[in-house]
């Protein structure tokens, strides 16, 4: 190096060290100690070495580990805390907490995540999704969403939701778990369908290599064929619902995301609906052949109204009777019941039904209408009035509104009583609440008979 370039570079290095006393602006994206890289690389690289640790204990579930060795963050790993190349450690940290059912905390690292980057779509779907298992969890009975902290966590739930459908508005996995939000945990399955339509649009919509980039959305794509094809069985539309579930079965025949216990009752549920009986009981009879489960007394409460629909009674009763009776849920009461006024066990039949509205304060009013209608049948038209009233102030009480049901059997059995003003007024207020009711034309036939057999009758 010549004499006059060492003079030069001296003259420089002199005058950047007499420069100290420089006036800095530092702010939220920079302070003097930024400018130093190599204290940032070694931040990142620590960063990525934690992450690094994270997914090798994850993937032996290593949960509480994980949290013993960088939770929470701002103690275990104060520096990365500091100089913000934490974010990423916090969203794995998120998702570690919700697999210990630590939800509230998750959440509040999720948020911090979604704060510091409003734009990624991975953390509003990780916020969304942990929300949403967090009301699972509550629904279990495993953690308690106390006073007004569930309808918050819905609405957390569905505006992150939303959000990463924004992000990612060709995606499968964000539209199916809202549309469970809506289906299972809010109880509105007519919310969830468009967005189980969506859901499978998407899927099919992608060409063979975007599938299988995307391999891991596809469980996704084949329960919302089955949450579908459920909707629209509950809507009157079996036909779909069963072309749907073929689908659903051919999909998911080598993976099993769907148990067969619950793809083979579906089947047996929509040709049931279509009245198609021994498709139902073929497919039923094999759901009973994938499951010990003791829980499983909802296929054998569908298999035995299909062999009552065949008129099979000895078959559809030994079926029935199969679980204790202690065990057996409302549901299967009023199929039993059913099966032993078949069986013209009218005694027996009023025993369960009775017993059945004691413990029922969901749905006893329909335990009600099934005694309204044995009464009514066996001529105790004031004992069949009785219960339909009975029935009508349960529901109004329950949900709200008048039964409509409840309603005809009143007036019915005020008709055969001979109260005939009674009849036309509960008559009239069926007609009012359900102009469409299956049985009002032949009640307002009845009712003009009566009139002009009886003119002026009151």
């Amino acid at each position: 190096m010549s004499t006059a370039a060492a003079t030069l570079i001296q003259t420089e290095s002199s005058a950047v060290l007499s420069e100290s006393s420089v006036s800095l602006v530092e702010d939220e994206f920079i302070g003097l100690g930024d400018i130093n890289t190599v204290k940032i690389e070694v931040f990142q690289h620590q960063a990525r070495q934690v992450l690094s640790e994270i997914e090798e204990y994850t993937r032996e579930n290593r949960w509480h580990d994980i949290l013993a060795m960088f939770y929470p963050v701002e103690s275990r790993l104060p520096e990365l805390a500091e100089k913000g190349v934490d974010v990423e450690i916090r969203f794995r940290l998120g998702f570690v907490l919700g697999q210990v059912k630590r939800f509230d905390e998750a959440l509040s690292e999720l948020t911090l995540c979604v704060t510091r980057d409003p734009e990624n779509f991975q953390y509003h779907s990780s916020l969304a999704y942990t929300a949403y298992n967090s009301l699972y969890a509550a629904k279990n009975r495993e953690i308690v969403l106390a006073g007004n902290l569930k309808k918050q966590r819905v609405e957390l739930a569905h505006r992150h939701f939303q959000r990463a459908q924004l992000l990612r508005p060709d995606g499968v996995t964000n539209f199916y778990r809202e549309g469970m939000l809506f289906k299972q945990l809010e109880g509105k399955p007519d919310r969830a369908l468009t967005l189980f339509k969506t859901a499978v649009i998407h899927w099919e919509a992608l060409t063979a290599t975007q599938q299988e980039e995307r391999h891991q959305e596809k469980k996704n794509y084949i329960k919302s064929l089955y949450q579908l094809a459920s909707v629209l069985i509950d809507t009157g539309n079996a036909k779909e619902s069963l072309r749907l579930l073929k689908i659903c079965l051919a999909e998911d025949e080598k993976s099993n995301h769907l148990s067969l216990l619950f793809k083979y009752f579906a089947l047996g549920k929509v040709n049931y609906h279509l009245n198609q009986l021994a498709d139902a009981r073929d497919a039923l009879l094999f759901a009973l052949k994938c499951t010990n489960d003791a829980n499983d007394d909802f296929v054998h409460e569908l298999l035995a109204r299909t062999y009552l629909g065949m008129d099979n009674l000895s078959r559809a009763w030994e079926i029935i009777d199969k679980a204790p009776v202690k065990a057996r849920r409302a549901y299967y009461r009023w199929t039993e019941a059913d099966i032993l006024c078949a069986m013209k066990a009218f005694d027996k039949a009023r025993t369960v039904l009775i017993q059945c509205q004691e413990r029922d304060n969901r749905s006893r009013h329909k335990s009600l209408i099934r005694l309204v209608r044995i009464e009514y049948l066996c001529g105790n038209y004031q004992k069949a009035s009785d219960y339909a009233e009975a029935a009508v102030r349960f529901f109004q009480e329950k949900w709200g509104k008048p039964l409509d049901d409840g309603l005809f059997w009143q007036s019915a059995s005020q008709l055969r009583l001979g109260n005939l003003r009674a009849a036309r007024t509960l008559a009239m207020s069926l007609k009012a609440q359900n102009p469409r009711h299956e049985k009002l034309g032949k009640l307002m036939v009845a009712l003009e008979k009566s009139d002009k057999i009886v003119p002026g009758a009151s």
